[in-house]
């Protein structure tokens, strides 16, 4: 290559490196003087309906009787029979038995009732569906007023309640609705820590059964015992029912209901306190005593735990304290100091825990005042209606509660937005909402033949209404609120959690990668 071709081409070189940067620096002023698309990218998605599934309720059925043991085996009768509430959007439920194989009364009706609708045929959201069952027991082992929810069977449920300590009976009981056998695994905790017994492994339910087992056989003389039931294979609906004796007197029955999951807040609402001016005299710190009401909780965890307690009542009133908790021993706190009235429970820590409140009601104690709680009255809001009235029993105080009663409240999962209360045949049925939420809600119950009653729960805040027995609600506006129904009296008493609808069935948005 000669001298002058490589100048030339050095030449050219020069030029375009000069066309090239002068073409970056226009770019760059461009990219400073003219403004940029408005434009953002969003990731694909994908919103998945899926087809509304059959609900299914499980009801845990009679009350059970521990038989005399002839043998060395335990074994059970139900004596009494329960009553049932139910509704559906689908008028076409169904309601079915399974079969108790250790419960030796054989009456079809003796054994855990299921309720299941299918969604109606061109339907694009599940069908609601609610059961609650009640029984007033009055024999010579059983006296009481219990109640429960007819809830969805599950693999991993928490009860928080119940005593084996002397003169105390607590069974488990597990319902088996699915066509897979389950295998179910018992964890118990109690007020000395958890239960390691293998004893506790390996309950085999069959398909369409219910297995009742003495929680005595497995943490004996227990004061405060909390049970998480897991299950493989089939899914179970998991209950205890306790009952208590003192010398000789049958003093309350009451089924314990599936709790909230662990987590690091509970909310209990729909507590009535009752006769707290005896109570405030006896014991002020751990609660070992189950003539006093307490608030049972259970770190499951290996970390230690401060709780936060208030107690917020229908007039906006609060009590607050804290306590320490040792993980994995079951604490029982008392409400020393708390008026009597209708309340929310509502427990915090950094910890996830289980809780739940017993209550007691005293068979020389006159129907509590219940203050400011209101009778639910057409579009009427909470804080300017009066007291409900409290409505005798059923059965004769004397024969069925002579020994006065206790009530076991479940702590409670948030509600949707519409859902069902069918209200079973029981005295003076009052229903309680909790809003956590930083808006008012206003939540309207209407049943058929009745004016709809509306209930105005402000942010923060609680209301209570009296509903009318034998009726069956549908509710709105219960969107993210907690809920329970409380049926009380003088000496007797009992409690339901409200069950948000089944949610399963709703839209999900998928987001591929």
């Amino acid at each position: 290559m000669s001298k002058t071709t490589k100048a030339l081409r050095a030449g050219v070189t020069g030029v375009t490196g000069i066309v090239s940067a002068g073409a970056v620096a226009l770019g760059i002023a461009a990219l400073v003087t003219l403004p940029l698309p408005e434009y953002v990218g969003a990731a694909p998605a994908l919103t998945v309906a899926p087809v509304p599934a059959t609900q299914q309720r499980v009801c845990p059925g009679p009350l059970l009787e521990v038989m005399p043991q002839v043998t060395n085996d335990v074994t059970f009768y139900s004596t009494g029979q329960a009553e049932y509430a139910e509704e559906s959007s689908e008028k076409n439920f169904d309601s079915s038995w399974l079969e108790a194989v250790d419960n030796q009364n054989d009456a079809l009706w003796a054994a855990p009732q299921v309720i299941s609708v299918p969604p109606g045929a061109s339907a694009e959201q599940a069908p609601l569906l609610a059961g609650n069952q009640l029984e007033q027991a009055a024999t010579e082992a059983l006296s009481g007023l219990a109640t429960a929810a007819c809830t969805e069977p599950a693999n991993d449920v928490w009860l928080v309640g119940g005593s084996t300590e002397l003169g105390r009976t607590t069974l488990v009981t597990l319902a088996n609705p699915t066509d897979v056998t389950a295998t179910v695994t018992l964890e118990v905790f109690t007020e000395d820590g958890y239960v390691d017994a293998v004893s506790t492994e390996g309950i085999i339910v069959l398909p369409g059964e219910q297995r009742i087992v003495s929680l005595a056989g497995y943490a004996p003389d227990a004061i405060a015992p909390v049970v998480r039931v897991l299950s493989v294979g089939g899914q179970i609906l998991a209950n205890l029912q306790q009952s208590v004796t003192r010398t000789l007197l049958p003093s309350g029955v009451e089924w314990v209901a599936p709790g909230a999951g662990a987590a690091t807040q509970q909310v209990i609402t729909g507590v009535v306190l009752s006769g707290q001016h005896d109570h405030d005299r006896s014991e002020i710190s751990d609660v070992t005593s189950d003539l006093e009401p307490g608030i049972r909780l259970l770190v499951p965890g290996e970390k230690n735990t401060e709780v936060s307690v208030t107690l917020l009542s229908s007039e906006g009133k609060k009590v607050e304290f804290t306590a320490n908790l040792t993980a994995q021993k079951v604490t029982q706190l008392p409400t020393a100091g708390v008026p009597d009235g209708v309340y929310t429970v509502i427990v915090t820590a950094q910890e996830p825990l289980v809780a739940g409140v017993r209550t007691v009601q005293d068979s020389s104690a006159a129907a509590p005042d219940l203050g400011a709680t209101p009778v639910a009255t057409p579009t009427a809001t909470p804080s300017a209606t009066p007291a409900p009235e409290l409505v005798a029993p059923v059965v004769a105080p004397g024969a069925a509660f002579g020994g006065g009663d206790f009530t076991w409240i479940a702590s409670s999962s948030y509600l949707t937005d519409q859902m069902l209360i069918p209200v079973p045949a029981g005295p003076a049925p009052l229903v309680s909402f909790y809003n956590p939420a930083n808006r008012t809600a206003e939540v309207t119950l209407s049943a058929q033949g009745s004016k709809d009653i509306t209930i105005t729960v402000k942010a923060g805040e609680m209301a209570s209404a009296q509903l009318a027995s034998n009726a069956k609600y549908t509710v709105k506006g219960a969107q993210g609120l907690v809920g329970g129904m409380t049926f009380i009296g003088s000496g007797f008493g009992s409690a339901i959690a409200l069950n948000p609808a089944n949610v399963l069935g709703s839209s999900i948005t998928v987001y591929p990668r």
